[in-house]
């Protein structure tokens, strides 16, 4: 089993419902991820930052307990470990308002060394940042030369509008640093607009790169090896999408580990999608960022089955 990588920001989520705070979480996307991963058995590294204040004790006090690996995350001293009030809708959909206090000097980590076999997770607006882009592109750049898989997910939501002249030629990099590129039809809407499911899965080709395309109760939509298929949502009663995208890439990343697809194994990367909807669809059924340490056993109990012969 290859070792999971995650690269992203770290925050305290603060979640709200009818403008009341309902529950507290860590989180970031590659965060929830790993957590999730974590849970399922999977050996995992997180590579981020946060400060050395309470918040941040607090964090490294869960990342522990769920026996996610910190060697390759930096703490700072100077600033606050970031914010983020989540506002659940009427379809308990969130909208977000982060608060930052990031010293001058971010992200002094040496990463980790890759092999084949690993998978790395990585996205969201950290991926993008002018800020971090001179330490972020050379890990990138380093885990595909060493033979790790990377999974991308743009995340790119409304809020950075204003800068996409800045971000779309970044995310186009990064389109081409990754293996496969995961992300939401909202997200491709603010990315692409103008184009539908079919063009920009053809788009994500173009970088010779997989793509896979989210859309809620409409299922996702893949490109894999020139092959496009579909594979339908759960219909369930929500609770929180509050880490419904970076489960699903837990559940990519795990099933990833568990198949091994080869080259035009679209049936084995359908058995892949599937996994990831599961995973997807269990942090929805709670105000948590990761699935549940039940849903997680069972998988468990599913890896100790015997082969059928």
């Amino acid at each position: 089993m290859g070792r999971i990588f995650g690269l992203g920001e770290t925050v305290l989520d603060i979640i709200f419902k009818d403008n009341k705070p309902v529950a507290t979480r860590p989180g970031g996307s590659a965060f929830n991820a790993l957590v999730s991963l974590a849970r399922a058995g999977q050996e995992v590294a997180l590579i981020s930052e946060i400060g050395r204040d309470m918040v941040g004790e607090q964090i490294m006090g869960f990342l522990k307990e769920n026996q996610v690996d910190t060697s390759w995350l930096h703490r700072f001293s100077t600033g606050k470990t970031p914010v983020a009030l989540a506002f659940l809708d009427e379809n308990n959909n969130a909208s977000y308002q982060v608060y930052k206090d990031f010293p001058d000097e971010r992200f002094q980590i040496v990463g980790p060394e890759f092999g084949p076999g690993d998978i790395l997770l990585f996205g969201s607006f950290f991926a993008v940042n002018p800020v971090l882009r001179k330490q972020v592109v050379p890990l990138l750049q380093k885990a595909r030369e060493q033979g790790a898989f990377l999974i991308y997910d743009p995340n790119f939501r409304k809020n950075h509008l204003n800068n996409k002249d800045i971000y779309l030629p970044l995310i186009e990099e990064n389109f081409s640093l990754a293996h496969l590129v995961r992300g939401s039809d909202e997200d491709f809407r603010n990315i692409f607009p103008g184009l539908d499911i079919d063009e920009v899965l053809l788009k994500i080709q173009d970088f010779d790169a997989f793509g896979l395309i989210t859309s809620n109760s409409d299922g996702v939509y893949g490109l894999i090896d020139g092959h496009r298929f579909h594979v339908a949502a759960r219909q369930i009663k929500t609770i929180s999408t509050i880490g419904a995208g970076d489960n699903f890439n837990a559940g990519l990343a795990y099933g990833f580990n568990e198949q091994k697809p080869g080259s035009g194994d679209v049936e084995r990367w359908k058995t892949i999608v599937e996994k990831a909807v599961e995973f997807s669809t269990n942090v929805c059924l709670s105000f948590d960022n990761y699935i549940s340490r039940e849903f997680a056993a069972t998988l468990m109990t599913k890896r100790k089955e015997p082969p059928i012969s």
